[in-house]
């Protein structure tokens, strides 16, 4: 396949192996054993209704640092991916040619995890279904309808998302090696005697409405433990608990009927007890089997599931035999607790980056795409990218508004690179200005990029001008800073790329290390501190004739009076009803000599220190692009 005169529906989906007959589980590019989530479920029906978590980039302490335009695929190493991890970036968007093929995103996600970064996978099959397919009636030519384009997206995502997965506070397995695979309590190797309680939900998977819930206990590793099952195979209808003691990873298999159906939707109460040689499992309240096995004396406890098999786990707690808590799990926050499986999917999964710069008419698509995305694995940032105001329907800032209130993503990003050959481009503070009120009105997170590098009539930027543009982006609120470009495009592209924070050949630039300075000693504290907070306001001092966007400085208790250079002044409120203003330098040239009058209790925020700092009245010194946090209340 290689153009779209070639690629008809019929083809598309026989290729994706959602043609008649064809099932997920065996669609081509998807593997039968490993991360295949939404493939061999249907999601639960609750997770549509609550879209996306923002997965583990937002989930994480430290600022959102991306970069566009990573290493291409045969520079897509772990040595290249520790090199953008130390210049302070912390996720990275495909592409670059990692779309190419999915076994390159599969490899770019192993050296991603391997640095410690996250990514947002640009995948080669998403690419086609969103550029070259309609969503409507399938009778058209290129028209999917929207069940098969949303099957195709969960397919998509099963490819690349963990098969230990947090949904609704609840953990989510959907998933095993053909012989089982084991995750269990890190903290848990040295119990012995203990019992182990927790809720599940087992979920009807493949043929015949099977349906499977495993635990182990005393495990040594992946191929030494005891795992029972909870499983819908029994006689008569019934369940049964099937136990199998694993010894170098061949389990010994006995069965207990169960005098009860396993219902689907249902949730289980389970416990087992250790006491010594003594097993003794119940459900829901009713003891259900003891047995008597020596095979292992201590050992952690987890999960296991096989192949297809899925189940939802809850409320977990291990208390040992004087009713004392050993570890309790409500899966709120993260897995942090957990060994998960070998081979269960990359924690460096982040979402699908699956659009850059639609047009209006784009957006229904892609909105049933990111609910698709959000359907499949909720538990990530499925994301999109949009125009500067330049385009028509975006001058205005109506198509932000539409697009945060149509596509349900948690992030409204958008790119606009005001370094130019000949000044700044001024309607770049209208633009941040309408990407911040339609994220406000509607809930969503504004990001913004950077620019980076040089290109047809914009200038190489200087690490003033980075910071600036970071700083300008605070003021604004904006909750995460993308860098374009951090591998410098092949000239032969067009647009004319040059000097990147990388060269075309892979040579770091004086921009790299400009970068990571402005990334890890300016960014990020600043970021961190900023992250929390609610934009309340954007307002200029100091300035002749302000641009679009910036409304005038109105004084207040905190900030009394202004005056000297001009700077913009981002306002927000925090925890505990606490004020904060990031005063920054409207010059990205010339450093700022500001006087403020402050109120009582003012605080400034120490970068090197990482501490807020008493602060009177009086100048305050900014250098070129910089800006100052100060905290009032």
């Amino acid at each position: 396949m290689t153009t779209s005169h070639h690629l008809s529906r019929k083809t598309f989906l026989r290729a994706s192996g959602l043609g008649a007959g064809a099932t997920f589980a065996t669609a081509i590019g998807a593997p039968t054993i490993g991360p295949v989530a939404a493939a061999h479920a249907a999601p639960d029906s609750a997770a549509s209704e609550t879209g996306s978590t923002g997965g583990p980039i937002l989930a994480d302490d430290r600022f959102p640092i991306g970069i566009f335009w990573p290493p291409p695929p045969l520079q897509t190493t772990v040595e290249r991916y520790q090199e953008i991890a130390d210049a302070g970036f912390t996720f990275v968007h495909g592409g670059n040619y990692t779309y190419a093929d999915v076994h390159i995103n599969h490899h770019q996600l192993a050296v991603a995890e391997q640095a410690g970064l996250h990514v947002l996978v640009d995948d080669p099959d998403i690419r086609w279904l969103l550029r070259q397919f309609a969503f409507g009636d399938p009778a058209q030519p290129f028209t999917l309808s929207e069940d098969e384009a949303r099957q195709k997206v969960a397919e998509v995502v099963g490819r690349y998302a963990p098969q230990w997965q947090l949904q609704q506070g609840r953990l989510l397995i959907t998933g095993g090696s053909g012989n089982g695979s084991i995750g269990w309590v890190s903290d848990g190797t040295d119990w012995d005697d203990y019992t182990f309680a927790f809720t599940t939900q087992p979920r009807p998977t493949g043929a015949g409405g099977h349906a499977q819930a495993g635990w182990a206990f005393r495990v040594q590793d992946e191929a030494n433990a005891y795992v029972w099952l909870l499983s819908s195979q029994g006689s008569d209808g019934n369940a049964a608990l099937t136990k199998a003691v694993f010894v170098g990873g061949t389990p010994t298999v006995t069965s207990t009927p169960l005098p009860f159906p396993l219902t689907e939707g249902q949730t289980y109460q389970v416990e087992t007890t250790l006491d010594g040689a003594t097993i003794t499992t119940t459900i829901d309240g009713e003891v259900v089997d003891t047995t008597t096995d020596r095979t292992f004396t201590s050992g952690s406890a987890g999960f296991r599931q096989a192949g297809s098999e899925s189940a939802f786990f809850d409320e977990v707690r291990v208390t040992a035999p004087d009713g004392s808590e050993l570890f309790g799990e409500d899966f709120e926050t993260d897995l942090s607790a957990w060994r998960r499986p070998a081979g269960s999917g990359r924690t460096s999964f982040a979402g699908l980056h699956l659009f850059d710069e639609p047009r209006e008419t784009k957006f229904a698509q892609l909105a049933t795409a990111v609910a698709a995305a959000n359907q499949a694995y909720p538990d990530a940032l499925h994301y999109l990218n949009h125009f500067p105001n330049g385009v028509p329907e975006f001058r205005d800032g109506g198509a932000y508004e539409r697009a945060a209130e149509q596509i349900d993503t948690p992030v409204l990003s958008f790119d606009r690179y005001p370094i130019l050959a000949d000044g700044e481009d001024l309607g770049y503070f209208e633009n941040l200005a309408q990407v911040r009120i339609a994220a406000l009105d509607h809930g969503r997170e504004p990001w913004v990029y950077i620019q980076s590098v040089g290109y047809a009539g914009h200038d190489v930027p200087t690490e003033d001008d980075l910071r600036w543009q970071i700083s300008i982006s605070l003021a604004y609120g904006y909750k995460g800073v993308q860098y374009f470009t951090y591998w410098t495009p092949d000239p032969a592209r067009g647009e004319g790329f040059h000097e990147g924070l990388i060269t075309v050949e892979g040579r770091q630039t004086g921009l790299y290390r400009a970068a990571a300075r402005v990334n890890t000693e300016y960014l990020a504290p600043l970021g961190a501190q900023l992250r929390p907070l609610t934009s309340t306001a954007v307002q200029v001092a100091g300035v002749d004739e302000a641009p679009a966007g910036l409304d005038p400085f109105e004084p207040d208790e905190d900030l009394t009076a202004i005056g000297g250079d001009g700077v913009v002044l981002g306002r927000f409120t925090g925890p505990e009803d606490r004020r904060y203003v990031l005063v920054a330098n409207f010059s990205r040239h010339v450093r700022a000599d500001v006087e403020l009058s402050l109120g009582t209790g003012a605080e400034s925020f120490d970068l090197r220190r990482g501490e807020y700092r008493a602060m009177s009245s009086g100048v305050l010194r900014l250098d070129a692009g910089a800006a100052t946090l100060i905290r009032f209340g």
